[in-house]
């Protein structure tokens, strides 16, 4: 039958990616970016939505791989680039989360939700000046919005500044009443869910260091995370190296993909285990 998901467009499963995740349902919303990944494994869209997901299961390593994907195709893809600014926060990268931030201004300094983004970007990097001043541009920008007041007051909330927070709620609430029932989620998605540690494990745990090491080589975060790093460190020169001889880039590309399919088969198996 042709609404069957193997017979879904790549277009098809973005868009109920899209709903999926709208409704909370993150494991759907995987689920579907992983089929729409099957059908074009490149697809700048495809990625950038990947990228969204993983920030929604806490794996800001991966988020970048897949944004990492997105902008080595289109490199002012912007929603790529607002999510490779929170994964590099949420990773404790924070000069590069700076400049990650600094770009989407850099594409658009009328744009008063790049200012959002930027501000809320920095705020999760811990730069508190900067998050405070590109909140109070992107409210100036966009009056009217309540997306804006908001941010303001989630920047100033993390800053303590809580009578500029209570009246940016208000005045949110005044633009537009659902606002501040909705709270958080009235941000952009990206910015909805508290940072945690892609291993949450501490030294009272038992098993930390299983969570960390795993079972066997790279069956463990630390041995994921070295494979998603060499699939990236490859990949670049393969598709951008073009002072490299054919001979090379192919080799590089190659080794990218083995890097990329053995950290996809051992994260399909640790998601299974869990």
């Amino acid at each position: 039958m042709d609404d069957e998901p193997t017979r879904r467009t790549l277009a098809a499963h973005l868009e109920r990616a899209e709903l999926m995740y709208d409704l909370d349902r993150v494991p759907d919303a995987r689920a579907e970016v992983d089929a729409a990944l099957r059908i074009d494994p490149l697809h700048p869209d495809a990625n950038a939505m990947a990228g969204v997901v993983a920030l929604a299961e806490h794996d800001p390593d991966e988020a970048l791989v897949y944004t990492g994907a997105a902008l080595a195709h289109r490199p002012q893809h912007a929603r790529a680039m607002i999510v490779r600014g929170y994964a590099l926060a949420d990773a404790e990268r924070r000069e590069e989360a700076l400049q990650a931030a600094a770009s989407l201004l850099d594409l658009d300094r009328t744009s008063w939700i790049n200012h959002v983004h930027y501000a809320l970007i920095t705020r999760r990097a811990g730069a508190g000046q900067p998050a405070l001043d590109a909140a109070w541009n992107a409210v100036n920008l966009a009056p009217d919005q309540p997306r804006t007041h908001l941010a303001l007051a989630a920047v100033a909330e993390s800053l303590d500044m809580s009578d500029l927070a209570g009246r940016s709620r208000q005045a949110a609430a005044d633009l537009e009443p659902e606002a501040a029932a909705g709270g958080a989620q009235r941000l952009p998605r990206e910015a909805r869910r508290e940072s945690r540690s892609y291993v949450d494990a501490d030294p009272d745990d038992p098993h930390w260091r299983a969570k960390i090491y795993g079972g066997g080589l790279f069956r463990g975060a630390l041995g994921r995370s070295i494979l998603l790093g060499l699939s990236v460190v490859f990949a670049v020169p393969a598709l951008l190296g073009t002072e490299m001889d054919t001979g090379t880039r192919l080799l590089f590309a190659l080794v990218a993909a083995g890097c990329w399919v053995s950290w996809f088969t051992v994260l399909r198996r640790h998601r299974r285990a869990e």
